[in-house]
């Protein structure tokens, strides 16, 4: 696993953003005082999540309404079927790191 920044520890509860890393894009989520990673692309047509809202520790997709788990990836609610790869996150120093696996970064 290779640890990647993907951004300042200190922004609020409710964050939603995304990250680059290299040719992957995370999406990047703070509920209450834990970090979310996962594919920034939603398994059903690949609209970016990160254009969607947060309810509660999961995501809503804003294109068709898919909801995914960000803890475990799985699609609680449709039209997504597939679940969306989630990561390992830490803070350390103030910044928020994801656990990249080998094949997810291309190495």
């Amino acid at each position: 696993m290779t640890w990647v920044d993907v951004g300042s520890a200190s922004e609020p509860d409710g964050t939603l953003r995304e990250v680059r890393q290299g040719d992957l894009l995370l999406g990047v989520a703070r509920v209450g005082s834990r970090w979310f990673a996962f594919d920034a692309y939603c398994t059903h047509a690949e609209c970016p999540l990160t254009d969607g809202w947060l309810e509660g520790a999961a995501v809503r997709c804003a294109c068709h309404g898919a909801l995914f788990d960000l803890e475990t990836g799985t699609a609680l609610e449709g039209p997504a079927e597939e679940p969306v790869r989630v990561y390992e996150t830490r803070a350390l120093d103030g910044r928020v790191q994801a656990g990249l696996l080998e094949d997810a970064t291309g190495a």
